[in-house]
């Protein structure tokens, strides 16, 4: 071969390469690829006998992909069973070129070619050109799979901002539902949408017992699917109560295949959605709850308020005065000043075990019990056992009522006093000594039994004074706990300030305590 054709030669077969390239890097699938290099090389080698197979790895079949002779369905079983490069020149088959071409994803073609168009045997040139083909093959095969790749991650990228889309949309979504059944179905079927799942479950349990259990779309033989393997699951508690997801059969277009990391995370942040949901729903009405609840206690407040006296009566004589400050909207606190039939007062001060709505129903049964035995002009003793059947009745085991009662007789100063285990009434003389009364017998609703209360008799003399309080002044704390009665003594402040008016030494009382309980 002169130096002129051969040059003629590696032109042509150079800008056959080139060509070849060109057209290759453009093709959609593997068929196509097989197609068209093997239309490049028949040109380029002068033979029209060629046949291309492809094996995706070493434990699959060989795939056919291009035949122009010889063509049967057992032709690839004639291929070596070879991992890495060869090349065969048989002389007396058919077949005069065999060749293997690994490639880097452990796949590789098998190659064969027939006798050339002239008959002639495969030059040196013919050997060292398809060298070149066999490079261009390998490099389009790599382009390929790189497009491929691409694709598939262009599409994989898409779908997970579709999927963070639609998780965002579904969260928006499911905030605004109240009622749990229809957020619970809809979480569901979000879920499953976004992972692309055949189907869901989710399951609702309190203590190992089933509370609700919901399939979507349909009924299914979720056992069954459950042994095939191809799902994913999460679980929250809210309440006490498991909520279960498992989602089956991840959908695509090749079929079923194996949930990835990224749908794990996707029902895990869906999960963690639902749970805030399911959390600021039962907020939201534990708010609109309480918001009636505050109502309810407001109007009682209002009721209590009206119980409590605006004002005392004037009796001539005397300087009396009182004041109630409820810790809550409605306290266990009660006093009045009521006016007899013949002309004797009851002064009362009173105490409800607890605070609250319960504590000032019990206020309200003993204020209308009170003034209807009173107007019956009982004697203190029947009046407190009557008292203490009432509220023993009307009130449950842990509440009830301290009650102090004293009938004066505002011309002789003569005072009935009766203490049902309240706290002790100071009375003081003019001296600055100070006399407890505290004869009476228990609380009112500690016990059902008729527990004999017995009252005593005491003179005020003008000049002298008496003191009426709950335990919201003694037991009043600091920021350390310490009690106001024991760092600084009512009996104490009491003595200091005896000569006050008494709305005066009540402001004075209600400033020293909020100056030792600060904030």
């Amino acid at each position: 071969m002169n130096t002129d054709h051969l040059l003629d030669r590696l032109a042509f077969q150079t800008q056959a390469l080139q060509e070849g390239f060109d057209i290759l890097s453009r093709v959609k699938s593997l068929s196509e690829l097989a197609k068209h290099y093997c239309h490049i090389l028949r040109g380029s080698l002068l033979t029209p006998n060629v046949n291309l197979f492809y094996r995706s790895a070493k434990d699959k079949e060989w795939q056919t992909l291009f035949l122009s002779f010889r063509e049967n369905s057992e032709l690839s079983m004639e291929l070596p069973e070879e991992e890495s490069f060869f090349v065969r020149y048989p002389e007396t088959s058919d077949e005069k070129v065999i060749v293997i071409l690994p490639l880097r994803n452990k796949a590789r073609f098998g190659l064969m070619l027939g006798s050339k168009m002239d008959k002639s045997e495969y030059s040196d040139f013919d050997k060292i050109s398809l060298q070149l083909f066999l490079q261009l093959l390998d490099s389009a095969y790599q382009t390929f799979q790189n497009r491929q790749r691409e694709k598939d991650f262009v599409f994989t990228l898409n779908q997970k901002v579709l999927q963070l889309n639609s998780l965002i949309d579904t969260g928006i979504e499911i905030s605004r539902l109240e009622q749990h059944s229809s957020l619970h179905h809809l979480a569901l079927e979000r879920v499953v949408a976004l992972t692309n799942a055949s189907r869901g479950m989710l399951r609702i349990t309190k203590k190992s017992h089933l509370v609700e259990k919901i399939l979507f779309p349909s009924d299914f033989q979720y056992r069954k699917l459950e042994k095939e393997g191809i799902h994913i699951g999460t679980s929250f508690r809210f309440l006490g109560s498991i909520y279960s997801f498992k989602l089956f059969n991840k959908e695509s277009r090749k079929g079923y295949v194996a949930f990835d990391e990224t749908d794990q995370l996707l029902l895990d942040a869906f999960s963690r959605q639902l749970n805030v949901a399911l959390e600021n729903n039962y907020l939201h009405q534990e708010a609109l709850e309480k918001q009636r609840i505050d109502q309810d206690i407001e109007v009682a407040g209002t009721i209590q308020q009206k119980i409590i006296p605006e004002h005392l009566p004037d009796i001539a004589g005397y300087d009396i005065s009182g004041i109630n400050i409820p810790t809550k909207m409605v306290g266990g606190d009660y006093y009045d000043c009521i006016k007899l039939q013949d002309d004797r007062y009851a002064l009362i001060i009173a105490d409800v075990s607890g605070k609250g709505i319960a504590a000032a129903l019990l206020v309200s049964s003993l204020h209308a019990s009170l003034s209807a035995y009173l107007e019956n002009n009982l004697p203190v003793t029947e009046l407190a056992s009557r008292l203490n059947k009432v509220i023993y009745d009307a009130s449950t085991s842990d509440k009830y009522i301290t009650f102090y009662i004293g009938i004066l007789d505002p011309v002789s100063g003569e005072i009935e006093s009766l203490n049902a285990g309240h706290n002790p009434i100071y009375m003081m003389d003019e001296s600055g000594k100070i006399k407890e009364l505290s004869n009476g017998g228990i609380p009112f609703g500690m016990m059902g039994l008729d527990f004999p209360y017995t009252s005593e008799k005491v003179i005020i003399n003008p000049g002298e004074s008496i003191l009426l309080y709950t335990d919201g002044v003694t037991e009043a704390m600091d920021k350390d706990d310490n009690e106001y009665d024991d760092i600084r003594p009512l009996k104490k402040f009491y003595k200091k300030n005896s000569q006050l008016s008494s709305r005066d030494f009540i402001s004075l009382l209600i400033a020293d305590i909020l100056d030792f309980t600060g904030d």
